[in-house]
């Protein structure tokens, strides 16, 4: 076939994993309504998205794999081009990628557009989908005159808190009270947060860092309009949905829960997302078939949190002490994943002494990556202890799984306090450099998986999980807004039909 004879829609991520894996499923999702999609990935970053892409290509899906040379950046090691790959020191490095990537995405874009002009077929995209963090797609592409639209990987809560926050920062209008931060403008009703809950230090911002820089563009760009998709469903956080709206003027489609096609059909299909396990899936689902259903509180910080000694002690002090079964995956520095490092070295280094013979018959330990989905899906665990990255929260939700939090950096705090007054969340540590509680630990582990206290958010949860489900039938609220974009993809060929 010369060139695209569907509509044909390119994705750009941010270099990410919590990024790039909601870009991934997008791509499926909208392959699978009749689109053509190109995702565009650097070549450290292919292994790691190869396979799902080798899986949609084996069910029919249209995708395909557009990878840019990886432009050079001071501080970024060769191989390191997504943010889980550097040290925490090192993420400015990464925002500098992502700004630098402009230039062989536009090399890439005269290359479609130079073979359409050439009659070689249809290679130009009817529109480029992109991550707010790289704002500079929206001037490229227009360059083009090609529709341009941001997908928000974020909820629509945290995504109007951001905004706020970045406008409140431009325009010095924080109000700080104490250690308090007030947020008001541009909400829909003041809420106030600890100095610590917000992203990154307001109190006294450096706008020089490309980290920085990347959060006021990303938290400004609700503010200039234009059409948006955004990960969530409307019934989860509908004020917020509603607010988003008025604040473009645009439609904005909340086309979430974004997980793979695959999803509702069986999460342990497509259990493989981003890297692989250290422990294989068969050994991870007999084990857990051992235990008591609902019985399992599953512990992952996601791809960028590593905790310290003291902190992963505290915490498996508090887990030893609530007698609860346990799958505990254990991050550990970039560099040193499990691959090139033995397991038990990292556990006495890390684990206190004699934790995992003590809780071999309750616990799982793994190291680096765990099949998220595959383990929130299964029967047997009953609650999640996370950092509440939008992901995360989003798969427990859609899973029925209670959430216990400790939010860390980013929107995490702001999506712990979307889960507390959902009814599905409890806290038990914040910021990435608390030290939870051993005791406080050992009670909410128990109050969420066994005490009758527990049992309206468990409730909660259930209720939760039944209308993420409906939001993808007919009808539903998310189907819907997919097929308004998928309806507005086909306009958009139409039109360059039309001129053509």
């Amino acid at each position: 076939m010369n060139g695209f004879q569907k509509p044909h829609v390119v994705l750009v991520p941010f270099p990410a994993l919590g990024h790039s894996i909601p870009f991934l499923d997008l791509a499926s999702l909208l392959a699978s309504h009749g689109l053509t999609v190109s995702y565009v990935t650097t070549p450290a970053n292919v292994t790691r998205v190869q396979k799902p892409i080798s899986e949609a290509l084996s069910s029919n899906l249209d995708i395909h794999l557009v990878v840019l040379p990886t432009p050079v950046v001071e501080g970024l090691p060769e191989g390191r081009e997504s943010a889980d790959l550097v040290p925490r020191e090192s993420v400015n490095a990464i925002y500098q990628l992502a700004q630098r990537l402009e230039e062989p995405f536009n090399r890439w874009m005269e290359r479609q557009l130079e073979q359409e002009d050439s009659g070689r077929g249809n290679w130009a995209p009817v529109c480029v989908i992109y991550d707010p963090f790289l704002e500079w797609v929206s001037g490229t592409v227009e360059n083009y005159k090609i529709a341009s639209f941001r997908f928000y990987t974020s909820g629509a809560f945290a995504s109007s808190l951001l905004h706020s926050v970045s406008c409140s920062i431009v325009q010095n209008a924080l109000e700080k009270e104490g250690e308090s931060v007030v947020l008001s403008l541009n909400l829909p009703r003041p809420l106030r947060f600890h100095r610590h809950e917000i992203p990154v230090d307001f109190f006294d911002p450096d706008l020089s860092q490309p980290r920085m820089q990347a959060f006021l563009r990303r938290g400004q760009s609700i503010a200039k309009g234009g059409e948006m998709l955004i990960n969530t469903f409307h019934e989860l956080e509908p004020a917020y949905v509603e607010h988003l709206k008025n604040l473009t003027g645009k439609p904005v489609w909340a086309i979430g829960p974004v997980l793979p096609p695959k999803f509702f059909g069986g999460a342990a299909k497509v259990s493989e997302r981003g890297k692989m396990a250290d422990i294989s899936e068969g050994e991870l689902v007999r084990w857990m078939d051992s235990q008591r259903q609902r019985s399992i509180v599953y512990i992952s910080f996601g791809s960028h949190n590593t905790l310290s000694e003291q902190q992963t002690n505290a915490l498996a002090r508090g887990l030893e002490a609530s007698k609860q079964p346990f799958v505990w995956a254990i991050r550990v520095l970039p560099g040193i994943e499990p691959a090139t490092s033995d397991s038990m070295d990292l556990a006495k280094r890390l684990l206190p002494e004699g934790f995992k013979e003590r809780t071999k018959e309750r616990g799982l330990v793994i190291w680096g990556w765990a099949p998220q989905l595959l383990i929130l899906s299964h029967p047997s665990v009953g609650a999640f202890m996370t950092h509440c990255g939008w992901n995360s929260t989003l798969e427990s939700v859609t899973l029925g799984v209670p959430l216990i939090a400790w939010p860390m950096f980013g929107d995490q705090h702001f999506n712990s306090k979307l889960v507390a007054e959902l009814g599905v969340g409890v806290q038990i540590c914040q910021h990435r450099d608390g030290i939870p509680d051993e005791q406080k630990v050992e009670e909410v582990v128990k109050l969420v998986l066994n005490n009758k206290s527990g049992e309206e958010m468990r409730r909660s949860a259930e209720k939760l999980k039944e209308v993420a489900r409906n939001t993808f039938q007919d009808g539903g609220s998310s189907k819907t807004d997919l097929e308004a974009f998928v309806s507005e993809m086909h306009k958009l060929q139409g039109v360059r039909n039309g001129n053509s």
